[in-house]
């Protein structure tokens, strides 16, 4: 088993389906993965906003099942502590699995990762 560290640094479908594809499978072959979202991603993570980028994007794959998939696999699911105040977000907005930390803590969670990928 290896450790996967993504940073997603947006809140539109191309960040969040590379993003979200790379992470389930990752999780699928028994990787552990962290996903930082940082706040230009935060948007994503706020109630309704993954099914609205599902309806933007048909073509795609589903985000919303992904998601599920992610959370249900064990994925780390971090946001940055400072989106708070850069998107005007509250924490009770945010979908279930999310957990609110400093770059810090971040970092320290990410050490060792086999692989990075940023979004």
């Amino acid at each position: 088993m290896s450790k996967m560290s993504i940073t997603l640094n947006g809140s539109e479908a191309n960040n969040i389906n590379p993003a979200m594809t790379i992470a389930v499978s990752a999780l699928a072959m028994g990787d552990e993965v962290i996903l930082f979202v940082l706040p230009s991603g935060m948007p994503v993570f706020v109630k309704g906003r993954i099914h609205e980028l599902n309806l933007a994007s048909p073509k795609s794959p589903d985000l919303e099942e992904m998601f599920d998939a992610f959370i249900t696999l064990g994925g780390k699911l971090m946001l940055c502590e400072l989106g708070f105040d850069v998107k005007g977000i509250k924490e009770e907005d945010l979908v279930d699995g999310c957990q609110i930390v400093g770059a810090t803590t971040f970092v320290a969670a990410a050490q060792g990762s086999e692989l990075t990928f940023s979004f």
